[in-house]
């Protein structure tokens, strides 16, 4: 079974140690410790972890830039490191949270807070794609339909006469329909 791979960004160097010791006793596979936030972008986009711990308080990029860079990528979830519960609304205010970890912190919230963090992550990334996909489809609908409106004034045809066509040329040339519909709005919107 792989291990979860898991990246620590985190300012302090004794508390980075610890999460990592923390880590590894529970099973995770730490690939990567840091103490800035350009770091945490380098080492998340080259290493790809299943889950980047990432301290509030990093120097450099200040304000929300690694939580919204690694987030509008859907590289990895992130789990918060916070000592103020007023930093967690701060982000969720601009991006999902995944988890977090209020300071100080035992072993059980930390591994909690990971857990989540991953299952949820597991959850979200399967329904952005459905999202995609249906939106690509209703898209494709669009087109089919302005390009049967367009055949339909031009040619004086059926909705009936008008799809059949669409769907002969798009078998005739091995092509999808709304690869097709494209094509024959362009066409027709050209000559008037």
């Amino acid at each position: 079974m792989l291990q979860t791979r898991v990246a620590v960004a985190v300012a302090d160097e004794t508390e980075r140690k610890s999460l990592r010791d923390k880590l590894v006793k529970a099973g995770y596979l730490v690939i990567a410790q840091v103490g800035e936030a350009k770091e945490a972008l380098r080492v998340t986009f080259e290493f790809h972890p299943d889950l980047l711990l990432f301290d509030v308080d990093l120097p450099d990029f200040g304000g929300l830039a690694v939580p919204q860079v690694v987030e509008e990528h859907r590289v990895a979830p992130l789990v918060f490191l916070v000592s103020d519960p007023q930093d967690v609304l701060r982000y969720a205010r601009h991006q999902w949270v995944f988890g977090y970890v209020l300071r100080p912190y035992t072993d059980e919230d930390l591994l909690l807070a990971v857990e989540v963090a991953l299952a949820n992550f597991q959850r979200l990334v399967p329904l952005e794609q459905e999202n995609i996909r249906m939106k690509r489809q209703l898209e494709g609908r669009k087109l089919i339909e302005r390009a049967k409106g367009l055949l339909m004034e031009y040619h004086g045809w059926s909705e009936k006469e008008a799809y059949r066509f669409l769907q002969r040329q798009s078998m005739d040339s091995a092509r999808s329909l709304t690869r097709v519909a494209r094509e024959i709005i362009i066409e027709l919107e050209r000559q008037g």
